[in-house]
């Protein structure tokens, strides 16, 4: 289990409980989180489930694969150094503590 902080865009924090093999997605849409639509159900298969991982956590989630790579050219104001899907991140023990930042918009 970890706890994760979604941050809207406007500021309002939501910190929850995500079980380890749920996504950061899974973990938003199970607790109602604003910002995160997640339109094609985790798939990789459309951008809005992006967010802005926080500077402090970016070296220590696990690596873009070239699909999410690819994806993220779909997102509203990707930032190729804090940009993540959603979607494409696994939740480990080692995530507790993580920091989501959401985008304006998502596309």
């Amino acid at each position: 289990m970890a706890k994760i902080t979604y941050v809207e865009h406007g500021g309002t924090e939501h910190i929850v409980d995500v079980a380890n093999g749920l996504t950061v997605m899974e973990g938003a849409r199970d607790n109602n989180i604003p910002g995160i639509e997640a339109d094609c159900g985790g798939a990789c298969a459309c951008s809005t489930c992006h967010v802005y991982i926080h500077p402090d956590w970016v070296e220590k989630v696990p690596a873009k694969d070239d699909m999410e790579e690819d994806m993220l050219d779909f997102a509203y104001e990707p930032d190729p150094a804090r940009s993540r899907l959603t979607c494409q991140i696994k939740v480990t023990d080692a995530l507790d503590g993580l920091v989501v930042q959401m985008p304006e918009k998502q596309i």
